[in-house]
């Protein structure tokens, strides 16, 4: 491998350990500022610093805006729905728990990164690829109907319908995006910056339609601004980098072990001890992953 491919992959996995603590940040974030207003201004926040450094590096947005459509505009799209699909999935929980369990059905992505190669990029598997993406289904499955008899009827009620759907866009949305971006993409410049922007104004539009009432505090502007300069500023800059022109099996096999991490980092921000059916859940949904990486065709 180059040495540029080198340092792209390293980008892409600094990414994966900022998202480690993403689901955390968002579920506080959310608590304090509303389901809307917090993850608006992180986006906000997070595509005018990633325009800024942009600009140190001698890049514009005219240069952004002449990427080839197919990726600015669906690639765009995805990361809009990505995004804005986990934080509603995020927010729509009624507790930090139940956030455990959406995080698991938004990590079915790196599951369905390998499956969705297949047909989009032209990738080679083995029979059993379904199976591997089947066990992966099935972590979020025991991590829904593992739990306590009050938290799985909540999964029934219409807010825990609208949780698990918006988790299994923004998981599904992800899919497409990590393979798109390569297909479609400039291997030397991306279009995050104006993606997050997107997010924000989506997010925007939304909030007129649904207005809030955060309460402000000092740990919430902190967790706003973390998210932003990090998860939205860093993490997707890095993960773009590194799906563009990085070594994208390596990352995808690292990916698999992002549901763990998170889950160890999510219980331990949050203050959460998770139930067997969470560790299991979450067991499976890395296992099945990582399977499936194994059921590509070199």
């Amino acid at each position: 491998m180059s040495r540029p491919a080198d340092k792209a992959t390293a980008a892409g996995l600094a990414a994966l350990l900022i998202w480690s603590a993403s689901v955390a940040l968002m579920r506080g974030v959310s608590e304090n500022m509303g389901l809307l207003t917090g993850p608006a201004l992180a986006s906000f926040i997070g595509g005018v610093l990633a325009l800024a450094w942009t600009r140190l590096r001698g890049g514009s947005v005219s240069a952004m805006l002449r990427l080839p459509p197919k990726y600015l505009y669906g690639c765009g799209a995805l990361f809009v729905s990505c995004n804005v699909g986990l934080y509603l999935a995020v927010g729509a929980c009624l507790d930090r728990p139940q956030t455990l369990v959406v995080a698991l059905v938004n990590y079915l992505w790196p599951a369905l990164t390998v499956a969705l190669s297949v047909p989009i990029l032209g990738r080679r598997a083995k029979a059993w690829l379904p199976g591997a993406c089947l066990i992966a289904a099935a972590g979020t499955a025991v991590a829904l109907l593992g739990g306590e008899r009050l938290n799985l009827a909540f999964w029934a009620t219409g807010r825990g319908l609208f949780a698990l759907a918006m988790g299994l866009v923004a998981a599904v949305s992800w899919g497409l995006y990590s393979n798109l971006a390569r297909l479609w993409g400039d291997p030397e410049q991306g279009a995050v910056p104006l993606f997050a922007l997107a997010t924000a104004a989506a997010l925007g539009l939304l909030l007129l339609l649904r207005p809030e009432s955060p309460r402000w505090s000092l740990r919430a502007v902190l967790e706003v601004a973390t998210l932003g300069v990090a998860s939205l500023m860093a993490a997707y800059a890095l993960w773009d980098l590194g799906m563009r022109r990085g070594d994208q099996a390596l990352l995808g096999v690292c990916s698999y072990f992002v549901p763990v991490a998170s889950t160890i980092v999510s219980a331990l921000y949050l203050g959460v001890r998770p139930g067997w059916h969470v560790l299991a859940g979450c067991a499976l949904v890395a296992a099945g992953a990582l399977l499936s990486s194994r059921a590509l065709k070199t």
